[in-house]
């Protein structure tokens, strides 16, 4: 394009895109108005100065690192990159990260005081009481406004604990906070059979978690005759509370379900022992006893009738080797012997071969004419048949 020549507006756009994208991350610092939330997740606000604001969005991906309440008036610090919409030529500013103005200070004098109080031992474990396994009387310094106390003790019902919880109101948020806690931390050890206390509330930003950190409050944590569970809320930052605090609860119905676990441990033991001891009472071992004479009697009878059944089927085999022996089964033999020898014998005699229609030829002095030779002329001969005889004549 020649140099004098005038730019469109397309092309103007596109020079300050080009601009702004050269840009990278900013850091801006200003006051929150105009917020909304979307069903997308999806947050959109501006933040402004005394003299002008910038659209912002934070989208749903990014808003889950937040750690903070999101609210109008607040003052933030924000890391995005900026962004032009050329159609309709509007600037703003896309959200990567952001935190309330001055928590960097905040951040500062935490590790300062973590480190100060850590070099006084003041978190070594081995200065740390164990939980009572058993507590009978707990008490919970924290707001008697909002769900948190509610939360706690329905946990404390629904899993049918056995003792007393006591509210011990106390501000959890704003300057107030560490004094109100330290006078509810005395007030709890001053309650008659008192276990154990638990110092918390809901979660929120490090702002809204700040007076925990104050020192005092640590030192009272830390010096408290009773045991201690810090439940402040929150699960990924600590507290110098959590640090000082005998055992640390994530939120306060986690610590809810750490009181109340040794009463269910007990109960799941004694039910287990109960089912042994069940299983050894003098009814069900003679039931035992009966059950086991029942299956022996069951297999006696078994074994008796296989030998029963073996026995005879011995008898049985015996008896016909025995009926093959005696006498009379032999002569039954023999019997049999010689009416078959009997049988060939007949069969092989002359009265056999006559019924053949074979016959036998005398002459008159009875003797056997063997050969037609011994015929003569007028001789007269006897025939002998199977049913009788008959004369003749030769020729």
């Amino acid at each position: 394009m020649p140099a004098n020549e005038p730019l469109t507006v397309s092309e103007l756009c596109d020079v300050i895109k080009g601009r702004v994208n050269g840009m990278g991350t900013v850091e801006v610092v200003g006051e929150i108005s105009s917020y909304k939330t979307y069903p997308s997740g999806h947050h959109y606000f501006s933040v402004k100065d005394s003299e002008t604001k910038i659209d912002c969005i934070l989208y749903g991906f990014q808003a889950r690192w937040i750690k903070f309440p999101i609210r109008d008036g607040l003052r933030v610090v924000l890391k995005a990159k900026v962004d032009f919409y050329g159609k309709n030529g509007k600037l703003s500013l896309v959200v990567d990260s952001m935190k309330p103005e001055g928590e960097g200070e905040l951040r500062k004098k935490y590790l300062e005081l973590l480190e100060k109080l850590k070099a006084e031992g003041l978190f070594d474990d081995s200065s740390k009481r164990p939980i009572p396994e058993f507590p009978k009387v707990v008490a919970f310094v924290t707001s008697e406004i909002g769900a948190v106390w509610h939360d706690f003790t329905e946990i404390l019902k629904t899993r049918g604990w056995q003792g007393t919880a006591w509210l011990v109101p106390a501000r959890v948020q704003g300057e107030s906070c560490a004094g109100s806690v330290i006078a509810g931390l005395k007030q709890a050890n001053s309650i008659p059979g008192i276990d154990l206390i638990v110092v918390g509330r809901g979660g929120g930003s490090m702002e809204d978690l700040w007076g925990f950190n104050d020192e005092a409050l640590v030192r009272a944590v830390r010096s408290s005759p009773v045991p201690v569970i810090s439940a402040i809320g929150h699960q990924t930052d600590f507290t110098l509370c959590d640090y000082a605090a005998d055992k640390r609860a994530e939120t306060p119905t986690a610590a809810a379900e750490l009181i109340v676990s040794g009463q269910i441990k007990l109960r799941e033991k004694i039910k287990l022992l109960g089912a042994q001891l069940a299983q050894h009472s003098p009814k069900l071992i003679l039931q035992s006893h009966y059950q086991n004479l029942d299956l022996l009697f069951t297999r006696l009878e078994s074994i008796a009738e296989e030998f029963l059944a073996e026995k005879r089927h011995r008898l049985s085999e015996l008896g016909s080797e025995l009926h093959r022996l005696s006498p009379k089964a032999h002569l039954g033999v023999t019997r049999e012997k010689l009416k078959q020898l009997g049988k060939r014998l007949q069969s092989a005699g002359f009265e056999s071969i006559l019924a053949r229609g074979y016959s036998i030829v005398r002459d008159s002095q009875g003797k056997v004419i063997t050969s037609s030779k011994s015929v003569k002329s007028g001789l007269k001969l006897r025939l002998r048949f199977s049913d009788g005889e008959a004369g003749v004549v030769g020729e």
